[in-house]
């Protein structure tokens, strides 16, 4: 099932779901390579396409669940008589942020709408997919071997087989703490977008690397 269908079930179905409430907790051990402890944005494991396509399941945002998120965050600003830093798309991660920093905040704007911390979570990660998707190429994958709770959803940007992940549910719910922000990520993201090798040149780096190593 499509994880944004699962998530705006009814109120009833999303109590039993086994994922239950957001944790406000980071992550417990060792964080993979793709990301470190999300402060950084970069290049994980090398695996085989059929691993990636064993693992991976690629999925796509329902259009009518978004209108409706992108609806949602501009009547945010209406309730809360202000304007939006980015005009278009209204979904800019700046904009995304001031639901955050500006205002009575997101979450407590989904609650008087009795929708709970998860929707809010689900609400704004749908809205930056939405933004990465459409500006830079990037496509939504289900996860189906997630290493940590809140990774089964990823975002990734394949570059003639090197790809850049990023973890959209997992980096959300560190913003709704005010841990983390958008803009940052994605300034984070623009500079990387710039310098990312081919899988090729990774190939070629890392074996040139081990050809120097067994040489000493």
């Amino acid at each position: 099932m499509n994880f944004f269908r699962k998530l705006f079930t009814s109120k009833k179905e999303n109590e039993k779901s086994e994922q239950g409430n957001i944790p406000k907790s980071k992550p417990t051990g060792n964080p993979q390579t793709e990301q470190k402890n999300n402060s950084k944005v970069g290049l994980g494991n090398i695996a085989t396409n059929e691993y990636f396509d064993k693992r991976y399941q690629e999925d796509k945002i329902d259009k009518s669940i978004l209108e409706g998120v992108l609806k949602m965050i501009e009547s945010y600003f209406v309730a809360n008589k202000t304007k939006p830093i980015i005009k278009e798309p209204i979904n800019h991660p700046k904009n995304l942020d001031q639901t955050i920093d500006d205002g009575f905040g997101f979450v407590m704007y989904c609650k008087a709408m009795e929708m709970d911390e998860n929707y809010a979570v689900g609400l704004l990660a749908m809205a930056f997919n939405d933004f990465m998707i459409k500006n830079h190429g990037f496509k939504l994958y289900k996860d189906t071997e997630p290493e940590y709770p809140l990774r089964d959803m990823t975002l990734k940007y394949d570059n003639e087989g090197a790809k850049l992940s990023l973890y959209p549910i997992e980096y959300t719910a560190k913003v709704i703490n005010y841990e983390a922000n958008f803009n940052d990520l994605y300034e984070r993201i623009k500079s990387n977008l710039e310098t990312i090798p081919t899988g090729d040149e990774v190939f070629n780096k890392l074996m040139g690397n081990l050809k120097n190593t067994t040489e000493k």
